[in-house]
């Protein structure tokens, strides 16, 4: 990553023309639940199966200013509405630094479907494992959907806020079952 923001969000892959967004994150969790089944069995051990289903949860937070960082930025276009947002170049591609309104709208209307993944990058995903030829970089790319989120306005702070959102996801690319 070129970038000190490691985690992005984007309705696009990587490479492919879309939103791509650059978070401010102070804090990120991953949260896998199982969900085996134990079957009690009458003056006996019980009985445990295992299906295997997985339901990971990602929550993140952080700070998100009022206004874009970069008043300079008067470009508009109609589908992006990046005007005033700081650009930073990651990996070749151009990602925004959202400003709060901004994020909070893309949260409310992102929906997807088979056209629209929303991806969430977390740290150097090159090499999520380790392979013959490289070491592990402990990133990842994950499919996402919005499941909550939160706005507050803490005193001493009114120039931003802090956000915290919570996705349903599916495994980390790159798993294979």
């Amino acid at each position: 990553m070129d970038s000190n923001l490691s985690v992005l969000l984007r309705d696009v892959a990587h490479d492919a023309s879309g939103v791509k967004l650059a978070l401010k994150v102070e804090q990120l969790s991953i949260s896998i639940s199982r969900t085996p089944i134990q079957i009690p069995v009458p003056g006996g051990e019980p009985e445990l199966i295992d299906l295997g289903f997985n339901r990971p949860s990602i929550t993140l937070s952080g700070v998100v200013d009022n206004i874009g960082g970069n008043p300079a930025n008067t470009t508009w276009d109609s589908n992006t509405k990046h005007k005033g947002q700081e650009l930073l170049s990651i990996g070749g591609q151009d990602y925004y630094i959202p400003y709060k309104n901004y994020l909070e709208e893309k949260l409310i209307t992102w929906v997807i479907s088979t056209s629209v993944v929303l991806q969430l990058e977390i740290g150097d995903a090159t090499t999520p494992i380790a392979t013959s030829g490289a070491l592990a970089t402990g990133g990842g790319i994950y499919e996402v959907a919005v499941q909550q989120m939160q706005f507050a306005l803490a005193p001493g702070m009114e120039d931003r806020w802090m956000y915290t959102i919570g996705f349903v996801a599916k495994t980390r690319n790159g798993i294979s079952f």
